[in-house]
């Protein structure tokens, strides 16, 4: 996997009252409640024609069953934090310009009490319609222009983060979650220049403790 290009988003789970560790063995039952703050940060991308690449980011959830890529999608234009087994961790509700944040610099996105568990899926929320790839030259791509961006029909798309392991809630300590959004493999060219068909959303995004 190239790490050349991605947003980092580092999820910090931090609470006086419980911790966060991965662990491939069976942990015991956890118990309590503890504070999520969730942060972006992205290294360089590589296109040289582009000069922002804003994502509406609405929410990031979490769960305790794992999600392939259809159970991220399912349920993500509804804001309960019940439906699917969900729970939101932020609401930034803002568009982000995923370039604004590189080398080490982020994002506070905001923070959640999330109860204590193990927890194996975790989604990103996204608005399509109000997500777009500006060019250098001042054009702005989005899902309605010529050139534009392919993104998912929906106004509101579920994104699977893929964890390298699940992340186990315990008690009175601190762990980070670091979630990669791979922007230079997320954006596809669909022609030969960016100018000729403009690009193609296929979102990568993949999470490991820290």
């Amino acid at each position: 996997m190239t790490r050349s290009s991605y947003l980092r988003a580092a999820a910090l789970l931090s609470t006086a009252a419980f911790a966060v560790a991965c662990s491939s063995s069976s942990p015991a039952s956890p118990s309590g409640t503890g504070t999520v703050a969730v942060r972006l940060t992205d290294a360089p991308f590589l296109t040289d024609s582009v000069q922002s690449v804003d994502v509406f980011v609405i929410r990031v959830d979490g769960r305790v069953a794992d999600a392939d890529s259809a159970t991220a999608a399912r349920g993500a234009s509804d804001d309960s934090a019940t439906v699917g087994g969900w729970t939101t961790l932020a609401t930034p509700n803002t568009s982000v310009n995923l370039l604004a944040y590189q080398n080490g610099a982020a994002l506070a996105l905001g923070s959640a009490t999330m109860p204590a568990g193990n927890y194996s899926g975790f989604r990103l929320v996204i608005d399509p319609t109000r997500s777009s790839v500006t060019l250098k030259n001042g054009m702005k791509l989005t899902g309605l222009s010529t050139p534009g961006v392919m993104f998912p029909s929906a106004s509101r798309s579920g994104i699977k983060i893929v964890l390298a392991q699940p992340v186990t809630v315990t008690a009175d300590q601190t762990t980070t979650v670091l979630v990669d959004f791979m922007v230079d493999s997320s954006f596809v060219m669909r022609g030969a220049t960016i100018m000729q068909n403009g690009l193609l959303f296929k979102p990568v995004i993949h999470a490991s403790m820290q």
